[in-house]
C-alpha cells in the first residue's frame, strides 16, 4: 500500500491547491474589477493604454465638447503642425484615444504634431487622426510633440 498523507500534509495540500486556483483566477479576470482597467472604477473603456498610434476606425462616436465627429468643412482633409494630412476615412474614436479636456504633465493638443489649428476662429481646432473637434488644451494618448 501507499504512503498515506498525514493531517498536516493533506491541509498543506488543500492550501497550496486553493492558492493557485485564486492566483489562477485573479489573472484571469484583470485583478481590478474584471473591467479590463487600471482605475478599479465600474465602467469599462476602448482603452486605457498608452500607445504610439491608436486603433483606426471608419465610424466613431465622440462624448465630449464636440458633440459629434463631424468637423467644419475647413477640417475635413486639412493638414495639421506636423504635416499629416487629415483622412475622415481613417481616424480614431476620441474614447479610442482616452480623449481629455485638460492637458497632462504639460503635454496638450496645441503642441502636437497632429494638431489643425483653429480655422474658422471658433476657439476649437481638429486632429489629423482623432474624430471630431479637438479642444487645444485637451490631451490624448496619441500625442506626439511637434517641433517645428
Amino acid at each position: 500500500m501507499g504512503k498515506r498523507l498525514t493531517e498536516p500534509d493533506r491541509r498543506r495540500l488543500l492550501a497550496l491547491i486553493g492558492s493557485g486556483l485564486t492566483a489562477g483566477l485573479a489573472g484571469c479576470s484583470g485583478g481590478s474589477g474584471g473591467d479590463g482597467s487600471d482605475d478599479g472604477g465600474g465602467e469599462a473603456t476602448a482603452t486605457e493604454t498608452p500607445t504610439a498610434t491608436a486603433t483606426e476606425t471608419p465610424t466613431a462616436t465622440a462624448t465630449t465638447t464636440g458633440g459629434d465627429d463631424t468637423v467644419p468643412a475647413e477640417y475635413e482633409t486639412a493638414t495639421s503642425l506636423g504635416g499629416t494630412q487629415r483622412n475622415p476615412d481613417a481616424l480614431s474614436t476620441q474614447s479610442a484615444v482616452n480623449y481629455q479636456e485638460e492637458p497632462k504633465g504639460g503635454q496638450q493638443c496645441s503642441n502636437c504634431q497632429f494638431y489643425i489649428e483653429d480655422k474658422n476662429g471658433d476657439g476649437m481646432g481638429a486632429c489629423s487622426i482623432v474624430a471630431g473637434n479637438v479642444a487645444p488644451e485637451a490631451y490624448c494618448v496619441s500625442y506626439a510633440e511637434y517641433s517645428g
